[in-house]
């Protein structure tokens, strides 16, 4: 890769105002990162996001099977391909996008009302944000070790913006969800528990993120004639990738590596597709030293510090993505390690959260 590309990229994509970082599959959780470049071409693409505690089949310590510590997660994307800039290489790509998600942690148990029942446990916080998003997808990657394929590399920058604690109206959205059924039956619904007591102080938020992907081995066998068509290939892709995010929301350093294998779209686009299909399997690892976790370690509504986050932290997915023309779907089952380092040791345990997509791609 020319030097002149490396040191002008980042300029490129602050100017950008870039937002929301594109990843491979599955999206790391807190709604970070986009969808995969491999599922095929696309001029404009829609896309639902949730993530929710209630669909891990793991049963929790306390024996409550969801509402406790990740419980929620909702994102609205969009993204499109532009002209990239004429000093990239070739078959360069250019995507822009923009989100606007919410995230949703409780405690052990959405039972608990005050800060004095949390006991070193996380308090009730939420975040509600915007971002902008810039990738870069180059024909390039220094690391690969393997010939031929489609390896590539995959640069982004995310710049996000919203609330956090009651301004991010977290609480109201989750007791809605639970109890609504009660005022169709025509009840009240009763009131609401630990929020705006034992909840992370209302505040904005302003992040930052850096990200890149690179293939560290990509396979790809032609295929039956048929598959010109579709715009796909039987293959196999391995990645490894890094993410840097600072801010007021997170403070964290993140390296992750990822193997997709399937029938699988260009990630540069350059086959063309009339009846767009991709069909794969994926499996990722992250690993990642946090040195802020506002959702953990942020004061909660009367001032007192109620918790303490764990540095190191690793995360691990495994599912699938269809796609069939303009719809894709995908699914996936996340395990997470634990993230607060002031929980009583008996509840220090991981959680296991499930994971949901739903796009329209043109």
């Amino acid at each position: 890769m020319p030097l002149r590309v490396l040191a002008r990229l980042p300029i490129v994509l602050a100017a950008i105002a870039a937002g929301r970082a594109s990843a491979a599959q599955p999206f790391a959780l807190e709604l970070r990162g986009g969808a995969s470049v491999l599922a095929g071409p696309e001029s404009l693409r829609v896309e639902y996001l949730g993530d929710n505690d209630s669909l891990g089949w793991a049963t929790a310590p306390n024996g409550l099977p969801y509402d406790r510590w990740v419980t929620n997660g909702t994102k609205l994307f969009t993204r499109w391909p532009v002209a990239p800039p004429a000093w990239l290489p070739a078959e360069s790509r250019l995507l822009l996008g923009w989100s606007l998600g919410q995230n949703i942690y409780t405690p052990r148990t959405a039972h608990l009302e005050t800060v004095a029942e949390l006991e070193g446990d996380r308090p009730y916080s939420g975040c509600l944000a915007g971002s902008f998003t810039a990738d870069v997808v180059l024909p390039k990657s220094p690391l690969a070790f393997t010939s031929g394929g489609a390896p590539y590399t995959e640069l982004g920058l995310e710049v996000s913006a919203g609330t956090q604690g009651p301004w991010s109206f977290a609480g109201l959205v989750q007791h809605t969800a639970h109890f609504a059924y009660l005022k169709l039956q025509g009840h009240d619904m009763p009131p609401i528990q630990g929020w705006g007591v034992a909840e992370t102080a209302p505040g904005l938020t302003a992040d930052l993120s850096a990200y890149a992907e690179t293939s560290l081995a990509s396979l790809e066998w032609k295929g039956p004639a048929f598959l010109s068509v579709l715009g796909s290939r039987p293959g196999l892709h391995w990645l490894a990738g890094g993410r840097l995010d600072a801010g007021s929301l997170l403070v964290a350093q993140s390296v992750s590596t990822t193997v997709l294998a399937g029938l699988l779209g260009d990630p540069l686009a350059r086959r063309p597709a009339r009846l767009p299909v991709a069909a794969f399997l994926y499996a990722r690892a992250e690993g990642r030293h946090v040195g802020w976790n506002a959702s953990i370690e942020r004061p909660v509504v009367d001032g007192t510090v109620v918790a303490a986050r764990e540095p190191w932290v690793g995360e691990v997915a495994v599912g699938a993505v269809l796609r069939l023309w303009v719809v894709e779907v995908g699914y996936s089952q996340v395990y997470r390690t634990n993230e607060t380092a002031s929980l009583p040791a008996p509840l220090r345990s991981g959680q296991l959260l499930g994971q949901w997509s739903l796009a329209v791609v043109f």
